[in-house]
């Protein structure tokens, strides 16, 4: 089976071929391929309208197997909240939300815990009064699925499936899209693997002792259970760790710097490779990664190159400014540090230097 980035591009690329152009006729073509797109409006002259959507991934089956579903929210605001951040002065303004389920979520009102955790999400997301801005954050309008027969899981009528999509506005002029080669890219730390990689991390890592589903149960190749000692805590505590939300940190940043985010998600650092142009991303100072990735690269074998364009490796979010401007943005944020620098290339590329080792990330 082609590995999920190989399916995940060809499923990309044939929902771009059935989208009709008249129905992206709005929408800001710096925007294609980013984090967030972006689009016109005449409601809202001076401002572009900023949208993104995600969801939590196999995450979903660690809170399912613990019992435990008051963060999991959180994870699901963040993977829209974060996107939007790498536009840097964003106002978010509604969330939707959609929970797919099976009967005992209902019948338990376990979907009261996992809104509990996407208003607490929400509260991290108002960026109203950094911005002096009247637009805030709402919770708006949710649905709620009942799918029997469509989600399973290994609890037998546990099963949920998690999405978000998330609306904010964004002043014409505050947007930065541009970089030059000499910036520098600082790198602020995560809280973890945050909500990508899970398939990797509960297949190396688990046992799959909570697994009564055979033909998942075997691909499980892990030793340890979710609650096995790990890092004055838990593997299952550690995986089940909230993902970091960066919103407010870039809108304390943008109100005075110039700077482009970049959300670390999904492919790792292929992910600023979604810039266009004829730069080198060198990474030469990463930041040191939690214990748990440890674990996991000794547990899966994996090479350095699969770690960092599978995971986030402990840094969950990008920054890329000025050189003159690096020190002060780090005073803003009160976290993280210069971890390399933009350089001229003939292509697009990130190069992760590793000890002696130039670790080449190309394509996204």
């Amino acid at each position: 089976m082609a590995s999920y980035q190989n399916r995940e591009s060809k499923a990309v690329d044939a929902i771009k071929k059935a989208i009709p152009s008249s129905l992206k006729k709005d929408m800001l073509k710096e925007s294609e391929g980013m984090f967030a797109e972006l689009y016109v409006n005449n409601a809202f002259p001076r401002h572009y309208m900023a949208s993104a959507i995600d969801g939590v991934g196999t995450k979903i089956l660690v809170a399912e197997a613990m019992g435990v579903y008051d963060t999991i929210g959180i994870d699901c605001v963040a993977m829209s909240a974060n996107d939007l951040a790498t536009l840097g002065a964003v106002s978010p303004f509604l969330f939707m939300d959609c929970i797919s389920c099976q009967s005992q979520i209902e019948e338990k009102a376990i979907t009261g815990q996992i809104v509990k955790g996407i208003s607490r999400g929400l509260e991290k997301c108002d960026a109203s009064k950094i911005l002096k801005s009247s637009v805030r954050m709402n919770f708006g309008k949710g649905e709620t699925a009942s799918v029997d027969e469509l989600i399973c899981s290994a609890r037998k009528g546990y099963g949920f499936d998690l999405i978000g999509c998330m609306i904010g506005f964004i002043k014409k002029n505050k947007i930065k899209q541009k970089i030059t080669v000499g910036d520098k890219i600082i790198a602020l730390p995560s809280s973890g693997p945050h909500s990508n990689g899970y398939t990797a991390l509960r297949h190396y890592l688990l046992n799959g002792n909570f697994e009564t589903r055979k033909e998942f149960k075997q691909l499980y190749k892990g030793k340890y259970s979710l609650d096995s000692e790990f890092d004055n805590s838990t593997i299952g505590k550690r995986l089940l760790e909230p993902t970091k939300i960066y919103i407010k940190t870039m809108a304390k940043i943008s109100k005075n710097y110039d700077v482009v985010g970049i959300n670390n998600t999904g492919y790792g650092l292929k992910n600023f490779n979604r810039i266009k142009g004829n730069f080198e991303f060198r990474i030469d100072k990463p930041l040191k990664p939690q214990p748990i990735f440890g674990l996991m690269q000794k547990e899966s074998g994996f090479s350095d190159k699969k770690m960092y364009e599978t995971f986030n490796m402990g840094m969950g979010f990008f920054v890329i400014c000025k050189s003159k401007d690096a020190d002060k943005i780090l005073q803003v944020a009160k976290e993280g540090n210069v971890v390399g620098e933009v350089m001229k290339s003939n292509e697009t590329k990130t190069v992760l230097e590793k000890g002696s080792e130039k670790i080449v990330f190309e394509e996204y």
